[in-house]
């Protein structure tokens, strides 16, 4: 009984609505006939308003049948072409009506929302533009303009719209937007400044903060960027995130945080293998060695011919005075790339170490001729190997070979006594007297106690 009850109130008020409506246009064509052209515009509206645009339709294309010129006229023709959709008919009328008033803002929003509505973005933002020169602090227009800009990627310009209606209301989508569009724009700057202060209002927006994390990584500001970075849910941070935050983290030595970066950067994409340089020496620089060769074999694995890895590995082995291993690495490397001073140096050292005299002195030899016109960046290693070789030759009474080195070696550290004295014995074997009471001479007078120095002159006459 209810549902029978309830079905025929519904036919009721249709009914109703019906001849309500029957009667209501017979009033507007009566007002019509009878020229009462706004009794007929005010019917039209409330047609209009429910929806009825076919009774307004008939009634108000009557009135412009009839030359009746009124704003109201075209507003209405645009409203009922709106709500049938027919969005041309509805923008001519509506630039008619526009044409009456040209400071109208209701009926340029009217146009600007039909012509977003219709896709025609570029017109849109153009009558919204009108809005903001009749209105600048229209921020509903603010918002629109800044939106339009901001889907057509124009996005230096969005973010000038953004910033005025910010100064109106701070909402998240706001925020949101102008940080993106400055991040676009490359003014890291301004994407700052607006993803902290959304923050502020909105700490629990992770957009803001990878927005934040972002521009303060362009900005080197790397503390502000590992803070940031650190906070981000690692589904929102893509590779190229997780490398930064690594090189932000590396930037302000903070090695361990960096190297976990890195590892997930590698757990996504395993042949993003140049981090593996990265984490390997980060290692390195932190004095585990252990991980540092595992990483640099991570990359030689990947890349056999890498020479870096090898030498760096080599360094690796040497700290921890692993000779062979330090020995074997160098060789690989020398083996890619045989012009590295670096590699022929560690390489000699290593053979030293290793008692390998012939061996390190035929290195340190290669390091020499490879340091020619470099000595200021490798002043302490040529000194190192001048003394090395000289020594050696000294030791095996080689004594013209040892002078060529024992001389160098005073170009680096003129005042050494020691090496003086070597100098002036290995003339004095050689049977070159002159030279041996010249360098004699000259050890006295760095030190005048020198008895290896007093004993040469007394044996050469010379005291």
């Amino acid at each position: 009984m209810k549902k029978t009850a309830l079905l025929f109130i519904g036919i009721f008020f249709v009914l109703s609505f019906n001849v309500n409506a029957q009667s209501s246009l017979a009033d507007g064509e009566k007002a019509i006939k009878n020229k009462e052209y706004s009794k007929v515009l005010t019917i039209a509206k409330e047609f209009i308003d429910n929806n009825n645009t076919t009774d307004a339709l008939k009634l108000l294309i009557q009135l412009r049948e009839k030359n009746f010129s009124d704003i109201k006229l075209y507003e209405y023709l645009g409203d009922t072409y709106s709500k049938m959709n027919v969005a041309e008919n509805a923008l001519i009328n509506y630039e008619q009506a526009e044409a009456m008033d040209s400071l109208n803002i209701q009926l340029k929003f009217k146009s600007a929302e039909l012509l977003y509505k219709s896709k025609r973005y570029k017109e849109a933002g153009n009558k919204y533009l009108k809005i903001i020169q009749i209105d600048p602090n229209n921020k509903k227009a603010i918002l629109e303009t800044a939106t339009i800009l901001y889907l057509a990627k124009y996005y230096n310009d969005a973010a000038t719209y953004y910033e005025k209606y910010l100064a109106f209301e701070q909402t998240k989508d706001a925020y949101l937007k102008i940080s993106k569009a400055f991040l676009e724009s490359k003014n890291y700057e301004k994407a700052y400044k607006y993803s902290v202060e959304g923050l502020t209002k909105y700490p629990e927006e992770v957009v803001l903060n990878k927005s934040a994390a972002i521009s303060s990584f362009g900005l080197q500001k790397f503390d502000d960027a590992g803070k940031y970075y650190s906070a981000l849910p690692d589904s929102l941070m893509t590779i190229s995130d997780l490398k930064n935050a690594g090189k932000a983290f590396q930037m302000i030595k903070a090695d361990s945080i960096a190297i976990k970066f890195y590892e997930k950067v590698i757990q996504r994409d395993s042949t993003q293998s140049s981090l593996f340089m990265d984490m390997a020496n980060n290692y390195f620089r932190n004095k585990n060695n252990e991980l540092a060769i595992k990483y640099y074999m991570a990359k030689i694995k990947i890349d056999p011919t890498y020479e870096q890895a090898y030498r760096y590995m080599g360094f690796a082995y040497y700290d921890m005075k692993d000779w062979d291993g330090a020995r074997q690495s160098f060789l690989k490397a020398k083996e890619l790339v045989d012009t590295t001073f670096a590699t022929n140096y560690w390489l000699a050292q290593t053979y030293s170490q290793m008692d390998s005299t012939q061996q390190a002195s035929n290195q340190y030899i290669t390091s020499l001729k490879l340091s020619e016109g470099k000595e200021r960046q490798y002043k302490d290693e040529i000194y190192g190997a001048n003394f090395f070789l000289g020594r050696n030759a000294y030791d095996k009474q080689n004594y013209n070979a040892a002078l060529p080195y024992l001389k160098k070696i005073l170009q680096f550290k003129s005042g050494d006594v020691g090496t003086t004295e070597m100098i002036a014995i290995c003339y004095h074997q050689l049977q070159n007297y002159d030279e041996a009471i010249k360098w004699y001479k000259a050890v006295l007078k760095l030190n005048p106690k020198s008895e290896v120095a007093k004993k040469g002159l007394r044996r050469l006459s010379a005291d």
